[in-house]
């Protein structure tokens, strides 16, 4: 009997995990998590609903905020860049994913950094936006050139 009811509340956790836009793993199913836990390697899916979260973590480790859209061009030819970069600097920024893809999604975190192009990447820190941000991307040797030396200077 148990086992079932660990079972059912880890499905339940799961759930509830990935509908609030956070990743529960099934061994933390059955743990009631106090706040979501940056992991090496983190890549996170922000939303209303975790942004807060999101910005308590920019207290202890550089947040790179990515909006971008599915249907983006540029968004696409830099996330290959951006993955290969985060991956090379491991533990060193949380990878914050802000879909623009559908009108209106995550608008009000776009509007809060006055976000008017996509791709755009915002450095936060300590919860504020700081030093330049990247807006646009250029195909080639140049572009994923300057995505690193921004990466650098977090």
């Amino acid at each position: 009997m148990g086992t079932r009811i660990r079972s059912a509340a880890a499905a339940v956790a799961m759930a509830a995990g990935l509908l609030g836009g956070v990743a529960v793993t099934p061994a933390l199913a059955t743990q009631a998590p106090s706040s979501v836990a940056p992991q090496e390697g983190s890549v996170i899916d922000v939303t209303s609903a975790n942004y807060d979260q999101v910005m308590e973590m920019s207290k202890t480790k550089h947040v790179v905020l990515d909006f971008f859209a599915s249907w983006c061009g540029p968004c696409q030819k830099m996330a290959p860049y951006l993955e290969k970069y985060h991956a090379d600097d491991k533990d060193k920024w949380i990878w914050a994913k802000v879909d623009m893809s559908e009108q209106g999604q995550n608008k009000d975190i776009a509007d809060k950094y006055s976000v008017e192009y996509i791709p755009t990447l915002v450095n936060i820190d300590k919860g504020q936006e700081k030093g330049s941000r990247v807006v646009g991307f250029d195909d080639g040797e140049s572009g994923a050139e300057d995505l690193r030396t921004w990466l650098n200077n977090l």
